[in-house]
This record gives C-alpha cells, sequence and structure tokens, in this order.
C-alpha cells in the first residue's frame, strides 16, 4: 500500500524509510555510509510505531540535511497521541540527503605534514606519503562524511637567481591537489596543468600508483621542468599514499659555489612538500574516521 493521506500507515512503511535513512547514517556500503551508531530501529508488526520513533527518524534526516548543507523541507515533529498523518515531504527529503550524502557543509581545519629537504636541488626530488587510517571503514566513513587529502609543495629561503626563482614560481602555480571520495583536482594556483585528473577520488584509486597531476614550468629554457603527482590506495583502501616528484630537466652538469656564480644556479632554500587531511565538521555528524596516522620520505636523485 503507497505512503499517502487516507491510507493505512504501515509498519513497512516506517521500516522503508529507516532502511534508506540507515544506509547514509550508519555502516553503509561503498560510497554511502558515516558510520554513525544512532541508527534508526526498525518495528515490527506487532509493536505501534511511538511519536518518539518518527522524532528520531526526522531528527536523523536533519543532521543529515545540515551536515551536507542540503535543503529539505522542515517537518514538525509529531507528539504522543496526535493523530499519525502521512507526512509528505519525507521520501523527498531522504531522497535529497541520499543525494547529496558526500556533500559537507563544514570541514575542520587542515592538519599538516610538511617534508622538508635543504640539500642543493638539482635533478629529481621524490616525496611519498601515506595517510592511514585504522581499517577500510574508517576510510569509508572518512571519505563519506566529506573528509580530504591534499598536497602543495613550495620554496622558500633560496638564493634569488632565474633557475629557483622559476622553481618557486611553478609551484606556485601548481597550487593544491585534493583527493575527495569520489572527486579530486587541482584547487587554487594558476596556469594550464599538462594533466590535471578530476575524476580520482578515494573510490576511484587503486592498489596501482596513477598519475592525477602534472605541471610544467612555463618559462624558457626552464619548461621542461615539471612536478608530478600519483596516489594509490594500500592496505586494501585502509590507506592513501602519494608519490610527488619535482623533476629539474634544466639541471646544471657541474656543481659549483652559488656565492660567485649566478648563471643557471642549483637551486637551494627549504623544498616542501606540505600535506594534509580535512575532517568533517562534528556539529551534526561524529566523527568514525578515527585516527589518521602518517608516514612518509624525502629522496633526492
Amino acid at each position: 500500500m503507497a505512503y499517502s493521506t487516507g491510507d493505512a500507515i504501515l509498519d513497512d512503511h516506517y521500516n522503508a524509510f529507516a532502511t534508506s535513512v540507515n544506509a547514509v547514517w550508519g555502516t553503509g556500503t561503498g560510497d554511502a555510509g558515516y558510520g554513525q551508531g544512532t541508527v534508526v530501529t526498525a518495528v515490527d508488526t506487532s509493536t505501534a510505531v511511538a511519536a518518539s520513533q518518527w522524532v528520531t527518524l526526522l531528527a536523523r534526516i536533519t543532521s543529515m540535511g545540515s551536515h551536507q548543507g542540503t535543503s529539505i523541507t522542515s517537518i514538525t515533529n509529531p507528539a504522543a497521541g496526535d493523530v499519525i498523518g502521512a507526512i509528505a515531504a519525507i521520501s523527498t527529503n531522504i531522497a535529497a540527503v541520499t543525494t547529496g550524502r558526500l556533500s559537507v557543509a563544514a570541514r575542520q581545519s587542515a592538519v599538516t605534514t610538511n617534508r622538508d629537504q635543504t640539500a642543493t636541488f638539482v635533478g629529481t626530488l621524490t616525496y611519498t606519503h601515506k595517510w592511514a587510517w585504522g581499517s577500510t571503514a574508517q576510510a569509508r566513513y572518512f571519505f563519506n562524511a566529506g573528509g580530504r587529502v591534499g598536497m602543495s609543495g613550495s620554496l622558500t629561503g633560496h638564493t634569488s637567481d632565474t633557475k629557483a626563482d622559476n622553481w618557486a614560481s611553478l609551484l606556485t602555480a601548481a597550487g593544491a591537489y585534493l583527493i575527495t571520495a569520489q572527486a579530486s583536482g587541482k584547487s587554487g594556483g594558476s596556469g594550464s596543468a599538462a594533466t590535471n585528473d578530476t575524476n580520482k577520488g578515494y573510490y576511484d584509486l587503486t592498489a596501482t600508483y596513477v598519475t592525477v597531476f602534472k605541471q610544467l614550468e612555463d618559462t624558457s629554457p626552464y619548461n621542461t621542468s615539471f612536478v608530478q603527482w600519483q596516489a594509490r590506495t594500500q592496505a586494501s583502501a585502509a590507506a592513501v599514499e602519494v608519490s610527488c616528484t619535482w623533476v629539474d630537466s634544466a639541471a646544471d652538469s657541474v656543481s659549483f659555489n652559488k656565492s660567485i656564480y649566478n648563471v643557471l644556479d642549483q637551486v637551494d632554500g627549504t623544498q616542501r612538500m606540505a600535506f594534509t587531511s580535512e575532517k568533517h565538521n562534528t556539529t551534526h555528524v561524529s566523527d568514525a574516521g578515527g585516527t589518521i596516522t602518517v608516514s612518509g620520505t624525502v629522496g633526492h636523485a
């Protein structure tokens, strides 16, 4: 029987709503599921649906809408003793928060790990970084609730010469690369990236590295130098790992003293990759993602 005004309201109606809400609010599967323990309890045919149960159901929908920034129709909570009638907007509201499940209205401040190296840079720099969750489920909850990870490079404190200044400009132009549940891509910066994959979210990554971003210097004779980011999942998708390389194709072939010469200088200063993770704001949805453990390396070839 349909759930509509004039029809009997069956336990099946309520339970169907509860199942749909729990698919996003609770454990869920794949890119649905916030990992919340306070799921909506089903009813059986021998028990009346209490007003308090409807209130809980509506509260979960409201919390999800507020968490996501999804617009839903306001529904007044029923009270004990009220005449039970069909709530016309409930199906529409559930559909809206299900569709918007990967959206997030606000995130917490980023947690940043800086990986630095200060040796004179010539050739190739490779940085690796891994974000590891306690389980694949916790990684899912992190991304499903709106969490994201990202990376960006910078060069500071260098001797100001043409080559180093161009490297600093390239890193600024590259901006940040961010990975969410089902999307990715460059944020900020300038110029045109040779590769900027916007479809390599957490659920699109596999155990094999794939190049998600590459940008070249745009000033001759340094326009063969580039930065490149690769990404993959590890530990049955309980971890995301990235490999970030800076390739100096215009590197000097002979070492010399920067204080004397200022022609095609090697690059000094602090060469940094910043790796960030941002959890969702927990005002409406609690953090089920657990602790994120980070590790990584810096290598100069």
